[in-house]
Protein backbone atom coordinates (compact mmCIF):
# COMPACT_ATOMS: atom_id res chain seq x y z
CA UNK A 1 0.00 0.00 0.00
CA UNK A 2 1.35 3.40 -1.21
CA UNK A 3 -0.40 6.49 -0.18
CA UNK A 4 0.48 10.66 -0.38
CA UNK A 5 -1.32 13.16 1.65
CA UNK A 6 -1.29 16.55 0.42
CA UNK A 7 -2.69 19.57 1.95
CA UNK A 8 -3.03 22.96 0.40
CA UNK A 9 -6.31 25.09 0.42
CA UNK A 10 -7.27 25.44 -2.98
CA UNK A 11 -7.43 21.76 -4.72
CA UNK A 12 -10.26 22.77 -7.76
CA UNK A 13 -11.83 19.63 -8.82
CA UNK A 14 -13.82 19.12 -12.10
CA UNK A 15 -16.30 16.43 -10.47
CA UNK A 16 -17.26 13.70 -13.57
CA UNK A 17 -21.28 13.91 -14.53
CA UNK A 18 -22.06 11.10 -12.22
CA UNK A 19 -21.01 13.96 -9.62
CA UNK A 20 -22.43 16.75 -10.79
CA UNK A 21 -20.31 17.60 -13.21
CA UNK A 22 -18.82 21.31 -11.32
CA UNK A 23 -16.18 22.40 -9.96
CA UNK A 24 -15.61 21.35 -6.48
CA UNK A 25 -12.88 23.15 -4.44
CA UNK A 26 -11.50 20.72 -1.28
CA UNK A 27 -8.26 21.50 0.72
CA UNK A 28 -7.30 17.74 1.46
CA UNK A 29 -6.07 14.98 -1.16
CA UNK A 30 -5.08 11.47 -0.39
CA UNK A 31 -3.97 9.18 -3.03
CA UNK A 32 -4.23 5.24 -2.24
CA UNK A 33 -2.87 2.72 -3.80
CA UNK A 34 -4.28 -0.25 -2.02
CA UNK A 35 -4.26 -4.43 -2.09
CA UNK A 36 -6.77 -6.71 -1.18
CA UNK A 37 -7.22 -7.23 3.08
CA UNK A 38 -4.46 -4.87 3.57
CA UNK A 39 -5.55 -2.27 6.29
CA UNK A 40 -4.82 1.80 5.58
CA UNK A 41 -4.48 4.21 8.33
CA UNK A 42 -6.07 7.32 7.17
CA UNK A 43 -5.70 10.82 8.53
CA UNK A 44 -7.89 12.00 11.68
CA UNK A 45 -9.24 14.97 9.77
CA UNK A 46 -11.03 12.37 7.47
CA UNK A 47 -13.44 11.25 10.10
CA UNK A 48 -17.15 12.13 9.78
CA UNK A 49 -16.17 14.19 6.73
CA UNK A 50 -18.20 13.86 2.91
CA UNK A 51 -15.45 12.38 0.91
CA UNK A 52 -14.96 12.20 -2.70
CA UNK A 53 -13.11 9.47 -4.05
CA UNK A 54 -11.99 8.67 -7.71
CA UNK A 55 -10.03 5.93 -9.72
CA UNK A 56 -10.13 2.76 -10.59
CA UNK A 57 -10.41 -0.57 -9.21
CA UNK A 58 -9.83 -4.22 -10.48
CA UNK A 59 -8.69 -7.58 -10.21
CA UNK A 60 -6.05 -9.60 -11.09
CA UNK A 61 -7.90 -13.03 -11.05
CA UNK A 62 -10.51 -13.83 -13.45
CA UNK A 63 -13.94 -15.60 -12.14
CA UNK A 64 -16.82 -16.76 -13.72
CA UNK A 65 -19.37 -18.38 -11.58
CA UNK A 66 -22.61 -19.66 -11.93
CA UNK A 67 -24.35 -19.37 -9.13
CA UNK A 68 -22.16 -16.92 -6.21
CA UNK A 69 -21.30 -13.38 -7.19
CA UNK A 70 -19.11 -11.10 -5.68
CA UNK A 71 -19.00 -7.33 -5.08
CA UNK A 72 -16.07 -5.01 -4.25
CA UNK A 73 -16.56 -2.74 -1.92
CA UNK A 74 -13.96 -0.33 0.85
CA UNK A 75 -14.90 -1.57 4.26
CA UNK A 76 -14.32 0.22 7.65
CA UNK A 77 -15.56 -0.16 11.22
CA UNK A 78 -15.08 -4.20 10.95
CA UNK A 79 -17.40 -4.25 7.74
CA UNK A 80 -20.59 -2.61 9.58
CA UNK A 81 -19.84 0.33 7.15
CA UNK A 82 -18.66 0.06 3.49
CA UNK A 83 -19.16 1.87 0.20
CA UNK A 84 -19.33 0.00 -3.23
CA UNK A 85 -16.75 0.25 -6.00
CA UNK A 86 -18.23 -2.77 -8.18
CA UNK A 87 -21.47 -4.17 -8.07
CA UNK A 88 -22.04 -7.44 -6.99
CA UNK A 89 -21.16 -9.89 -10.28
CA UNK A 90 -20.22 -13.66 -11.30
CA UNK A 91 -18.17 -12.78 -13.47
CA UNK A 92 -14.57 -10.76 -13.39
CA UNK A 93 -11.73 -10.60 -16.03
CA UNK A 94 -8.40 -9.96 -14.68
CA UNK A 95 -6.99 -6.52 -14.95
CA UNK A 96 -10.10 -4.87 -16.00
CA UNK A 97 -9.95 -1.07 -15.20
CA UNK A 98 -13.52 -0.22 -13.10
CA UNK A 99 -14.01 3.11 -12.85
CA UNK A 100 -14.84 4.61 -9.07
CA UNK A 101 -16.54 7.94 -8.89
CA UNK A 102 -18.33 8.07 -5.39
CA UNK A 103 -19.25 10.96 -2.65
CA UNK A 104 -20.01 9.91 0.55
CA UNK A 105 -19.68 9.99 4.51
CA UNK A 106 -17.39 8.02 6.56
CA UNK A 107 -18.72 9.00 9.56
CA UNK A 108 -16.75 7.59 12.71
CA UNK A 109 -13.86 5.89 11.64
CA UNK A 110 -12.70 3.14 13.91
CA UNK A 111 -9.18 2.81 14.48
CA UNK A 112 -9.12 5.25 11.48
CA UNK A 113 -8.90 1.82 8.84
CA UNK A 114 -10.32 0.92 5.85
CA UNK A 115 -9.37 -2.00 3.52
CA UNK A 116 -10.47 -3.00 0.17
CA UNK A 117 -12.85 -5.78 0.57
CA UNK A 118 -15.01 -8.32 -1.63
CA UNK A 119 -18.19 -9.98 -0.36
CA UNK A 120 -19.34 -13.18 -1.52
CA UNK A 121 -23.37 -14.18 -2.41
CA UNK A 122 -23.06 -17.22 -1.77
CA UNK A 123 -24.74 -20.57 -2.90
CA UNK A 124 -24.46 -24.25 -2.29
CA UNK A 125 -21.07 -24.37 -2.34
CA UNK A 126 -19.83 -21.08 -1.70
CA UNK A 127 -20.42 -19.27 2.16
CA UNK A 128 -21.67 -15.76 2.06
CA UNK A 129 -19.76 -13.37 3.91
CA UNK A 130 -16.76 -10.93 4.10
CA UNK A 131 -13.52 -11.39 2.44
CA UNK A 132 -13.74 -15.54 1.24
CA UNK A 133 -11.83 -17.02 -0.81
CA UNK A 134 -13.35 -16.37 -3.96
CA UNK A 135 -11.62 -12.18 -2.74
CA UNK A 136 -8.33 -14.20 -2.36
CA UNK A 137 -8.69 -15.89 -6.02
CA UNK A 138 -9.86 -12.28 -7.40
CA UNK A 139 -7.16 -10.34 -5.93
CA UNK A 140 -8.57 -7.17 -6.17
CA UNK A 141 -6.60 -3.63 -6.03
CA UNK A 142 -7.34 -0.15 -6.15
CA UNK A 143 -5.93 3.35 -7.51
CA UNK A 144 -8.37 5.78 -5.64
CA UNK A 145 -7.81 9.56 -4.91
CA UNK A 146 -9.66 11.14 -1.50
CA UNK A 147 -10.85 14.67 -1.71
CA UNK A 148 -12.64 16.31 1.30
CA UNK A 149 -12.52 19.66 3.46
Amino acid sequence: MNCLLLSNNGIALNLPPSLGGSVANYNYMLKLNMIYKQAVVLPSNINNKEVVMLGEVWTTGNMSNKTSANTLHITWNNFNSSVELHALSKYYTANVKIKVEKKFNFGNIDNLQIMLSSWQSGSANASAGWNLNDGDRLNPRANLTLYWN
